[in-house]
């Protein structure tokens, strides 16, 4: 069975230690470190909303009831911020703020779960945070296909001058030749 929800990324001051504290802090370490082990490059911020889906640990190992494992895998268990996931980090989404505009950066599914649907289910919890006209994301042109296919539209290079600066900057900072990305925007 997995579990989508948003991390609480506001961390308690240096010196609380109450069991909801204490929480956040292992949930926080958690997402950090997946990011470290899938994505090493990426720069996981606190200032950002970040969605995750959790597998439950348990179910994974049942080997008695394989219908209900792969059924269980298939529907998605909506949980609250404030619940302590027993479950692995499999899959997680961060939308930063920039300025008045949205960027989806850090779309990773663990390689083992690719191909499950993860990343349209991610995208679909998100959604409706989402601000039309001022979300954006770079992507590599072979994941072109599965933003179109949640209303994306890509921005053709000879519009990509007419971007708000502070979108076009940070789009200059991480697009290289090495590592050529594409411009997606939700209309």
């Amino acid at each position: 069975m997995i579990n989508i929800h948003w991390v609480d990324t506001n961390l308690p001051p240096q010196y609380e230690h109450c069991v909801a504290s204490l929480q956040r802090i292992k949930q926080w370490s958690a997402v950090k470190l997946f990011y470290r082990q899938h994505m090493p490059y990426a720069r996981v911020s606190t200032k950002e909303s970040i969605a995750v889906i959790y597998q439950d640990v348990a179910k994974e190992f049942d080997t008695d009831n394989q219908h209900e494992l792969k059924q269980n895998s298939i529907n998605s268990n909506v949980k609250s911020e404030a619940s302590l996931e027993s479950g692995e980090i499999i899959a997680a989404i961060r939308v930063k703020h920039v300025g008045q505009y949205q960027l989806i950066s850090g779309l990773l599914v663990a390689p083992q779960h690719r191909g499950k649907g993860l990343a349209t289910k991610l995208i679909q919890f998100i959604a409706p945070i989402l601000v039309p006209k001022k979300c954006f994301l770079f992507t590599d042109i072979s994941l072109q296909p599965l933003y179109m296919q949640q209303q994306f539209q890509w921005v053709q290079p000879p519009k990509i001058a007419q971007l708000p600066a502070n979108i076009l900057q940070l789009y200059q900072r991480y697009h290289s030749e090495s590592r050529p990305l594409i411009i997606m925007q939700l209309p």
